[in-house]
């Protein structure tokens, strides 16, 4: 994974000490709610950026984005999950993970820590603990007085709806290698006509 810590640093269940297995998970604020998901199933945390709408293309889908040469369609969660919107909150950062071997990102208002957890910790999960549907949690961790509900990222998105964003993204990423195929063939023709220019230059002088 990378640059998973780049805007934080990895905390321990204040007042506990490991015990067995240890889970670690990204936290990250979304709506009025706390959600993580395992460690495991991030590639990385990016700051947002640049988003390119995407015609017709579902609500939840922001568009696409470009990662160092990779498109990566981006999900809006809180529209995914039909959570509202809080006021005078703006999205600061994406959750890239591969599913599938699509990469797509998670817009979410703010990545806030990784927290290392015992398993033995982390619980099912309960009736009407939030308002997404449970198909996506796969638990709950409770600290002192915070309920972080984690997500399986593997279930947030269905088999057709990657396959939806499988399309979108192999279409901006063909697109984005004719366009840099493009430069490439116009580079010499340009550095061709520039050195015959001075050639005639120094023929003149």
């Amino acid at each position: 994974m990378k640059k998973k810590n780049q805007f934080f640093k990895e905390k321990e269940k204040p007042g506990e000490q490991p015990e067995g297995k240890i889970i670690q998970m990204i936290v990250f604020s979304l709506a009025d709610e706390e959600f993580g998901v395992n460690i495991d199933q991030v590639r990385e945390i990016i700051r947002k950026g640049t988003v390119t709408p995407i015609p017709d293309s579902p609500d939840f889908i922001s568009g696409v984005t470009n990662v160092r040469g990779e498109i990566a369609v981006v999900i809006d969660l809180k529209n995914r999950f039909f959570l509202p919107a809080k006021k005078g909150v703006e999205e600061k950062h994406i959750v890239m993970s591969e599913q599938d071997k699509n990469l797509f990102g998670l817009m979410v208002d703010e990545v806030t820590e990784v927290l290392r957890i015992p398993q033995a910790e982390i619980k099912g999960t309960p009736e009407l603990v939030t308002r997404i549907d449970r198909v996506y949690i796969s638990s709950v961790v409770t600290i002192e007085n915070r309920l972080i509900i984690m997500l399986d990222l593997t279930k947030v998105l269905s088999e057709e709806e990657l396959e939806k964003l499988s399309q979108i993204q192999l279409k901006h990423q063909q697109g984005l290698e004719r366009t840099k195929e493009k430069t490439e063939v116009n580079e010499p023709e340009t550095q061709g006509v520039l050195a015959g220019a001075e050639s005639t230059k120094a023929g003149k002088a």
